[in-house]
């Protein structure tokens, strides 16, 4: 499932159940932006992407995508939507204290360290 398809599953209530067990072949290649992307040089690009401001236009693609179905989000999910939506373009300590209030993380260490990065940067 590709990251968007899960933010519009899990944030309208459904349950998303992982599975450990791989059950799909899937053909890792070079230009993957998803997978066994986890190297020195990989995280060195992500970081880039960051500080270039593509995850700042990867989120304003999400949120506009998203607007439509705010309706529909979970009281909470709506809640961290909106919250999301306004303190991206806050003052500094707004950024900080939305990221911290909205409990946002990613997946791994170095992901949330580039998240309060990209906060501190106004990057998100």
């Amino acid at each position: 499932m590709t990251g968007f398809c899960y933010m519009v599953v899990s944030s309208c209530g459904s349950i998303v159940i992982y599975d450990p067990v791989f059950s799909l072949r899937y053909r890792q290649h070079a230009a993957n932006l998803i997978g066994a992307n986890g190297g020195f040089i990989a995280r060195l690009r992500r970081f880039g992407l960051m500080l270039s401001g593509m995850h700042r236009w990867w989120n304003t693609r999400n949120i506009e995508a998203l607007s439509g179905l705010r309706e529909k989000l979970t009281p909470e999910n709506r809640y961290i939507y909106d919250e999301f939506a306004r303190f991206r373009n806050a003052s500094f300590w707004n950024r900080l204290a939305g990221l911290y209030r909205t409990r946002l993380y990613r997946q791994t260490f170095a992901g949330n360290i580039t998240l309060w990065l990209a906060a501190l940067c106004k990057r998100l």
